[in-house]
């Protein structure tokens, strides 16, 4: 889908913060296509059959939105008026640019800059952890507005986070290491509670916020004053991300929910606003635009059986780790390619809902990868073994060297900004079992 297409492509440049889908939602679009009346109506048999089965699974768009946490235990709600919606991008965006691209270290100015920034939401980010100390969290997503929902709680969420790791450096600065373990443990468990939406944008957030996360990580364990004790404090604190890591099919089954809403909008003549600018721009030019859009009503019930086959088969593949997924992709890919420029090439699901799947599953996988990674790290650091041995990413092993000081552990990939990614952990100067 051309909204999530510009969402991975800005996490691939990253960790920017900068796209345009963390503004409040946009109202002016009609209402009610969330409630599916176009494929309701719909003579084709598969596609009221499989209507039925999304059903089932409660993976309609009216079924997403329901908030299933009680309010008194839901942690989103104390983020819900934190920062003023007017200021929301542009307090994100001073936040990003503070934030070191490569590495977690600061000169004297750049500190200081951090800190006044962190200071002057001080009371924000207080709240932001008395709220987090609630065990639930439901942004409510509202997915019958399909792309226009309102996604400004996840901005609100990843501004705390970067506070946290403000905090973490002047910490760090101050020789209080105890005090950046702490900041810590909020940006993973924000994290953690972004991770496990069923919108495809917090999830990519989420996995932006860890890599932030992990270059707070590499500079606390780098710190004269670690000692084995945290080490095992920062080994439970990975090993919790894993263990709560939700299943991949949540955010796809959430994806298909967006992508039916879409068709909805196709149906109702809408296509233009799926286009990215640029390429509404050059159908002007080909004075083509108007017919796009009729082609693609016309076709619209045949475009959806072909989304809806290939998502089912996409869904299904998630019980695979994501490097067996492959021979999904390349069929896909493969019958697309045929179908081009023939009257049975889905354009919607083709141009538009299915381009950046495998690229979005592939971040997923690497978030994965990047997290047991550093369990593997620290399990070594601390003379325990490892957990894990197979990267969920390419399928091999992963590579580290146990011995000595640092441990090192690579094979893991690449992280958001494409930089390859390696773990480092020094043993403590108390590092042996019982030291």
């Amino acid at each position: 889908m051309r909204v999530m297409a510009l969402m991975i492509l800005v996490l691939l440049l990253l960790c920017c913060g900068c796209g345009s889908s963390d503004d409040p939602a946009d109202t002016t679009k009609p209402p009610g296509l969330g409630s599916l009346p176009g494929l309701k109506a719909s003579p084709d048999k598969y596609l009221r059959d499989e209507l039925a089965r999304i059903k089932e699974e409660g993976g309609t768009p009216e079924q997403l939105a329901v908030v299933e946490v009680e309010a008194e235990e839901n942690a989103a709600r104390g983020f819900l008026e934190l920062f003023s919606d007017k200021k929301l991008q542009s307090i994100l965006d001073k936040s990003q640019a503070l934030f070191p691209q490569r590495g977690f270290e600061f000169d004297a100015l750049q500190l200081e800059k951090l800190i006044d920034f962190h200071r002057r939401y001080e009371s924000q980010r207080l709240d932001a952890r008395e709220a987090l100390k609630l065990p639930k969290c439901d942004l409510g997503i509202d997915f019958t507005s399909g792309f226009e929902a309102d996604l400004s709680l996840v901005a609100a969420m990843r501004i705390c986070a970067r506070l946290e790791s403000f905090i973490a450096a002047e910490a760090l600065a101050n020789d209080e290491p105890e005090k950046a373990i702490e900041s810590l443990a909020i940006m993973f468990r924000i994290a953690s509670f972004l991770s496990n939406e069923r919108h495809f944008e917090p999830r990519l957030k989420a996995a932006s916020l860890r890599t932030e996360a992990f270059s707070v990580l590499q500079a606390i364990v780098q710190h004269d004053k670690i000692r084995r004790r945290h080490l095992v404090q920062l080994h439970e604190m990975i090993e919790q991300q894993l263990s709560d890591w939700p299943d991949d099919t949540r955010v796809w089954i959430g994806d298909r929910a967006l992508g039916l809403h879409c068709y909805e909008m196709v149906r109702n003549g809408e296509l233009p606003f799926l286009l990215t600018a640029e390429e509404e721009e050059q159908f002007k030019k080909e004075g083509v635009l108007n017919q796009v859009t009729a082609a693609a009503q016309r076709t619209a019930d045949a475009d959806t059986r072909y989304y809806l086959e290939a998502m089912r088969r996409i869904i299904d593949s998630c019980g695979q780790p994501y490097h067996e997924r492959a021979a999904t992709f390349i069929a896909l890919r493969e019958d697309l390619d045929k179908k081009r420029n023939t009257p049975e090439f889905p354009f919607v699901a083709g141009r538009l809902l299915l381009v950046d799947i495998e690229n979005g599953q592939a971040i997923a996988a690497q978030d994965r990868a990047h997290s047991e990674a550093w369990a593997i790290a620290l399990a070594l650091a601390l003379d325990e073994k490892p957990a894990y041995g197979i990267n969920p990413l390419n399928g091999k092993p992963y590579e580290f060297q146990s011995q000595g000081t640092p441990i090192m552990v690579s094979q893991i990939g690449n992280d958001v900004n494409g930089n390859v990614v390696s773990v480092s952990v020094p043993v403590p100067r108390d590092g042996k079992p019982g030291g």
